[in-house]
């Protein structure tokens, strides 16, 4: 249910984007019915073999203050997984290998690295 309302155009808004590399896309986002801000980060790799690149997406609530601080340039968006400490967040892994994401509630601290 959350995955769908994060990729619902009605559910949450873009507010700040980040970084838009072709792999490594961070963003602030809020949604719409009670305002609460998230960071989004989405890492690709590509699988020069076989074509089936590998996705991830997690999304963590983050204070107002926090999200200033991203899109001020005072928080780099490399260490916002540090922000999930003692927090959950939404994540989807999609491995090359396979068939659908697995989206899950995981909680505390992640890493954040760029796609390539």
């Amino acid at each position: 249910m959350a995955r769908a309302h994060h990729r619902s155009r009605d559910g949450v808004r873009l507010e700040t984007m980040i970084r838009d590399d072709s792999h490594f896309i961070v963003s602030v986002q809020r949604c719409v019915l009670c305002s609460q801000a998230f960071v989004s980060v989405f890492t690709e790799y590509v699988d020069w073999v076989a074509s089936q690149d590998a996705q991830y997406r997690t999304v963590l609530p983050i204070t107002d203050a926090e999200a200033d601080d991203l899109a001020a340039g005072r928080l780099s968006p490399h260490r916002v997984g540090a922000l999930g400490h003692g927090r959950r967040h939404l994540q989807s892994d999609w491995p090359s290998e396979a068939d659908e994401p697995s989206v899950y509630w995981d909680s505390g601290v992640f890493e954040v690295r760029e796609g390539r």
